[in-house]
């Protein structure tokens, strides 16, 4: 697995910015006051060199809709986080978002991951996470009055040290929570920088004051253009190298060299996260700079095999052209460099087992659209009375054959061997007009068939009764279902390929070999994900979109977030600043099964 024993890196940082209670601040997003390069405000005080930035919205409502999606499990789960970071920024320091951020703050927060350097301390606990030493966190200002009404007589109180000056800004430490230390920083009168880091906060400075800062990044303006989002619920950079190496560094188990060589490419990614009706949409761009020999592959036409796959995929990948992405593949040019597949070892094998090379016999055919498949294994009868059926592949594989003269050579071969090294049993038949081999091996343990389809595209199949499923025709095919649909239509009509899972099907199948067991617990639980899809486009040699969305259950309608404890007194108002109730949300249809929350103050209202 890909994660380490800490919390993912991006969840960790998004749990610290979660500053006020019921979710309601922290987001790097298009400003909603344009600036000239239609860029928030923030990523002027980003040195160029950061490893990401990201924001999440400061609208409650917005908050609220997120909240929404889950079973009850999940989104008690859910809840119960996002409470916990309330209570340790704002509760355990006696603040309330209410009271003391709503009235000054700006519509975003900034937030960013530098890379080590030279000056930096130990990873200090909150409010910055404990396994990142370089954060910079980046706090518009609104309403500078209502910020220096509030915080002036507080600023003081809470120094820990002699203020320092840098360039013309004056560089404050204040106390934060667990006896930390904060290192803050006003500038202008547009915005409050903050970090666990002195060198970090004058590198900040530095870029504000006319250094390299992300606006200066080559590519990111124009990477932002091409996607949607000036009213996200987030936006996001990433340096992918470095955000890679960041990766390696806690994978486990370890990544080998070889899997992460295509992300030495200096290339970053920038996306917009946006909550809709039934999921989450997301559109990123991911683009090379000028001085690199890399392109991305330009094989955007239009989908024809997922007319071809039956609606009960469980796991559907595609792309424009099969001899390109194994090039792409050998050469570690492209995100398949993650799976775990060894191009090389894997093109020994299969000259081992059947004689056959994959350059001089499969690639030169292979030049047109290919689809991998998983399906929902058919129900099959059991192999001896009173047992359970034999598991069964359900898998096929589709190419669009760019020589069928060759294909069909390739695949008389394949019979001969089969028959002959394997002792399988070699047969055709007629399904519905469509010529189909089969190869059964000894036993009838398994079995194998290929056939061709119309226009050219000729399958292979693995498992039982597989293709009957597929010739001549599906009974409903993958375009026309619905998740499908719902995962991919606003995506580019004219595209590089899909990748769609199916997670609710998954969930219910029985009797796949292939399928990976689904986490049961956690927020990412499979009941709480219906189904997921990708699509890639390449806008020209440099730039590659992909649009993804996740369709989720809906659970129960969100209430008041769970009190976990009592607020500290305010340093400005005492007690009486957390003393008064504020109302509780009315039962609902949706919400009779939750218990009732208990009062807080330490939020804004969760009433519709």
């Amino acid at each position: 697995m890909l994660l380490s024993k800490k919390p993912p890196l991006l969840l960790t940082v998004g749990a610290a910015l979660l500053l006020v209670g019921g979710g309601a601040v922290a987001y790097w997003g298009l400003s909603r006051r344009d600036t000239a390069q239609n860029l928030p405000i923030g990523v002027r005080a980003v040195p160029e060199d950061a490893v990401m930035a990201f924001s999440l919205s400061t609208d409650e409502a917005e908050w609220r809709r997120l909240r929404q999606f889950g079973t009850p499990e999940t989104q008690a789960q859910f809840d119960q986080f996002l409470a916990q970071w309330r209570d340790r920024i704002l509760t355990d320091n006696g603040l309330t978002f209410a009271a003391d951020v709503e009235p000054w703050v700006g519509p975003e927060v900034t937030v960013a991951i530098l890379p080590d350097q030279e000056g930096a301390t130990e990873p200090t606990p909150l409010p910055l996470p404990e396994d990142v030493a370089n954060t910079l966190m980046i706090v518009p200002i609104a309403d500078p009055a209502a910020a220096q009404a509030r915080f002036s007589g507080q600023i003081e109180r809470s120094q820990t040290g002699e203020a320092q000056d840098y360039k013309g800004v004056t560089i404050q430490p204040l106390a934060g929570a667990e006896g930390t230390t904060l290192y803050a920083a006003v500038l202008g009168t547009e915005m409050v920088v903050l970090s666990n880091q002195f060198v970090t906060v004058e590198r900040s400075i530095d870029a504000f004051k006319g250094g390299k800062s992300l606006v200066d990044l080559p590519g990111l303006s124009r990477a932002f253009e091409q996607i949607r989002g000036s009213d996200a619920f987030s936006r996001f950079y990433v340096n992918v190298p470095s955000a890679v190496q960041t990766l390696v560094s806690t994978a486990q188990p370890a990544l080998p060299p070889a899997q992460i060589e295509t992300f030495q490419t200096d290339r970053g990614l920038v996306g917009a996260i946006n909550l809709e009706t039934r999921g989450v949409r997301v559109e990123s761009v991911s683009w090379l700079p000028p001085d690199t020999d890399q392109t991305f592959p330009q094989d955007n036409s239009t989908t024809q095999l997922t007319q071809r796959i039956p609606s009960e995929s469980l796991l559907f990948a595609s792309g424009g052209n099969f001899q390109r992405f194994w090039e792409d593949l050998k050469a570690r040019r492209s995100l398949a460099s993650l799976l775990p597949i060894d191009p090389e070892n894997l093109s020994v094998s299969l000259q081992a087992a059947t004689g056959l090379t994959l350059e001089e016999d499969l690639l030169p055919w292979t030049q047109g659209e290919f689809a991998l498949g998983i399906l929902a294994p058919p129900q099959a009868p059991p192999a001896t009375a009173g047992q359970e059926p034999l598991p069964n592949p359900a898998l096929v594989l589709m190419l669009k054959a760019s020589d069928r003269k060759a294909a069909e050579a390739t695949l008389t071969q394949l019979n001969e061997v089969m028959a002959t090294r394997y002792r399988y049993a070699v047969d055709t038949a007629d399904l519905k007009g469509v010529a189909v081999t089969r190869w059964t091996s000894p036993f009838q343990s398994l079995t194998m068939s290929h056939g061709w389809l119309e226009g050219d595209v000729v399958f292979l199949s693995l498992g039982e009764g597989i293709e009957s499923a597929i010739a001549p025709l599906p009974r409903q095919s993958l375009a026309q279902s619905s998740l499908f649909q719902l995962t991919t239509a606003q995506a580019p009509r004219l595209n590089n390929g899909h990748f769609f899972l199916n997670l609710k099907a998954m969930a219910e199948a029985q009797n796949s070999l292939l399928l990976p067991p689904l986490p049961q617990d956690g927020i990412i639980a499979s009941q709480a994900v219906e189904g997921l899809g990708v699509t890639a486009t390449a806008l020209g040699e440099r730039q590659v979109r992909y649009d993804l969305f996740v369709a989720l259950n809906r659970g129960n309608r969100p209430g008041a977030l769970p009190q976990l404890k009592d607020a500290a007194p305010s340093p400005e108002t005492g007690s009486e600043n957390n003393s008064t109730p504020e109302a509780t949300p009315e039962a609902t249809p949706e919400a009779t099964s939750e218990p009732t929350p208990a009062p807080e103050t330490s939020q804004p209202s969760d009433e519709e």
